[in-house]
């Protein structure tokens, strides 16, 4: 009996022995461990994210702190900084704490500087209207027109008149910008294309006469659109509408705009210059009008 009592208690102390054994394993495979994160890069501009991942072992609760009040619970995600400065983005894993510093610099003005363009014609004739267009984000503008060596207008849209005959090199500086952007412009004398002049004035004339037509008359918007759009836009409604150097509208929709402010203020046409592409055809109508009270 004693013999059986002692091998049971034997069994039993073994079994006891062996369960802290597994215990201690298992603490030491679960155990606190170092923090294993990342955070890059550590130098970024403004509105370029940063990536920051967690792969701590483990781990169940994590917790990022980007040092502007800004929290994620995600163990690994992009993060996009509004405004330029240093932060400290901090990450808490099951109470153990671990820091990053992150560099944010303003914007490269190279960026903002590729974003500006000029839009304006390559060829113009003599003494004829020019309207330049300045596209992007900019409250600056100066722009030099190659003639005069001086900056000769601080519009958005300017309209400059050429002239002598020859081959300018138009300037355009914005804000933050460290250069200027140029645009090539050849000038040709008046007398080269008298025919197609002479074809432009025919068309200025009836496009002035039938879209104030429109604006002053009822009744006849159906009659003036399909003149125009008949005798010299082959039929194409899309063609493109610039309405004192700013505002771009399709042919259909500008003549209806007509319409309907033709019965809410007295619009007046002052000219319309056709502009044409290689083959004669009307690409683009530049339109100057003003309101009257």
């Amino acid at each position: 009996m004693n013999k059986l009592i002692s091998k049971g208690q034997l069994i039993v102390v073994g079994y006891v022995i062996l369960f802290i054994m597994v215990s201690l394993i298992i603490k030491s495979c679960t155990a606190d461990t170092s923090i294993r994160a990342s955070v890059l890069p550590l130098v970024v501009e403004v509105g370029s994210p940063i990536r920051f991942s967690d792969s701590t072992y483990n781990a169940s609760n994590v917790l990022w702190e980007f040092g502007n009040g800004d929290v994620s619970k995600e163990k690994s995600g992009e993060y996009v900084f509004k405004e330029s400065g240093h932060y400290q983005v901090r990450l808490t894993v099951e109470k153990e704490k671990v820091c990053f510093m992150v560099n944010v610099k303003e914007e490269r003005t190279e960026r903002r500087k590729q974003s500006v363009k000029i839009k304006a014609p390559s060829t113009v004739v003599q003494n004829e209207r020019v309207v330049f267009m300045a596209v992007g984000d900019s409250d600056n503008w100066r722009w030099e027109f190659g003639e005069t060596g001086q900056v000769d207008s601080q519009e958005q849209n300017p309209i400059h008149v050429y002239s002598r005959v020859g081959v300018y090199e138009v300037r355009l500086m914005a804000a933050n910008m460290m250069y200027p952007i140029i645009h090539t412009i050849e000038v040709k004398p008046e007398f080269a294309i008298d025919e197609s002049t002479d074809v432009d004035v025919q068309a200025s004339d009836d496009f002035k006469e039938r879209l104030q037509q429109i604006i002053d008359e009822r009744n006849v918007f159906n009659a003036n659109y399909n003149y125009l759009l008949r005798n010299h836009l082959d039929g194409n409604s899309n063609v493109m509408v610039l309405i004192n150097g700013t505002n771009e509208n399709d042919f259909y929709s500008y003549c209806n705009g007509l319409k309907i402010m033709g019965k809410q203020q007295s619009t007046v046409i002052l000219d319309v210059n056709p502009e044409r592409d290689s083959n004669g055809r009307i690409k683009r109508l530049l339109v100057n009008q003003v309101v009257k009270n």
